[in-house]
């Protein structure tokens, strides 16, 4: 009986054990709670995301890698691609140029432009007579207002052809002031990259109809409405067609190329991207990381050029950007 009650009381006291050992915390050998060290651990993310500190020595920044950054030249390339719209050719002197487009939807436009501009000319020196006939009371005020309201609906007629022509790339005081033997290659430039489009900018050019041959010819005008659809800009390049070897249908290749003499070439594991805005993580510190905006011109597979947002000698990161992403924007 008194074995039965030692063994009782030695079980009792082995429960109570263990559930001291669970309800402790499993502190450390200094007394510190287990759960709180490991909160310690967690990155502080401040500045409403833009900044990141971790612990010194914590074993979190094992997972990044930076590279020092450094100023250099590169090319900005930005390749479209497009058909030659239109080609020009000299006429007799009393018919000046032909224009020989590649749609006929256009060539109807241009023809309708060009009758509606001479109706709206006409009105205008019918106005300015019937003006003057008016001072001299050779006619009567009507036939004033008659003559201001024609002028008026020609007026808005020419426009609205006009209006219909830029809509497609085309800008009729514009096609007047070309010369003849060259055509026109309509490129369709992606909305993002129009920035780097510049008006009167040399592009080099490459047909289908001739591979091996390079073409150069210059932006000549950018359209002034962008497709819903396709996101793309109309701009229209110039080009030398002396010979008369580039048809209206023919396909191309433009390449934008613009140098650069102080842009980042940097991987693109480095870049990462939120609601359309592009972001880096610089290491300011050995363990503080800040996020930075930054604009990017354009990339291939491997890397892609950024123009702004950080600077020369500072660190970024290459590896490890997606989880410092997810700290900084709370993912």
């Amino acid at each position: 009986m008194y074995t039965t009650k030692i063994k009782l009381l030695s079980i009792t006291i082995l429960l109570f054990l263990s559930a001291q050992f669970i309800f402790s915390g499993c502190t450390n050998s200094d007394g510190k709670d287990k759960g709180s060290f490991l909160t310690s651990q967690k990155p502080t993310v401040s500045s409403d995301g833009n900044t990141i500190t971790f612990q010194k020595n914590s074993p979190g920044l094992n997972d990044f890698q930076s590279i020092l950054v450094k100023k250099s030249s590169a090319v900005i390339s930005v390749m479209a691609p497009g058909r030659i719209v239109a080609a020009i050719s000299s006429a007799s002197s009393s018919l000046g140029k032909i224009v020989l487009f590649d749609s006929p939807d256009i060539t109807s436009l241009y023809s309708q432009y060009q009758q509606n501009k001479a109706n709206y000319d006409l009105a205008l020196k019918n106005l300015k007579r019937t003006k003057e006939m008016f001072s001299n009371q050779a006619v009567t005020e009507k036939d004033l207002n008659q003559a201001e309201n024609d002028a008026a609906t020609a007026r808005v007629s020419m426009v609205e052809m006009e209006n219909r022509l830029r809509a497609v790339g085309f800008n009729p005081a514009e096609i007047e002031s070309i010369s003849s033997n060259s055509a026109w290659v309509m490129a369709d430039v992606p909305e993002m990259q129009l920035h780097e489009i510049k008006k009167g900018e040399k592009v080099n050019i490459t047909f289908d109809a001739y591979p091996d041959q390079k073409f150069i010819g210059h932006a000549d005008a950018i359209g002034d409405i962008l497709d819903p659809s396709t996101r793309t800009v109309k701009v229209r390049v110039v080009i030398p067609n002396k010979g008369g070897k580039l048809l209206p249908g023919m396909f191309a290749q433009i390449d934008f190329g613009n140098p650069v003499s102080s842009a980042f070439i940097l991987p693109l594991s480095t870049v990462v991207t939120v609601e359309g805005n592009n972001y880096v993580f610089v290491q300011t510190s050995q363990n503080v990381f800040e996020r930075r905006l930054v604009t990017i011109a354009n990339s291939d597979p491997e890397k892609m050029i950024v123009l702004s947002g950080i600077h020369d000698g500072e660190k970024v990161v290459t590896s490890g950007a997606m989880l410092l992403k997810g700290l900084s924007f709370g993912y």
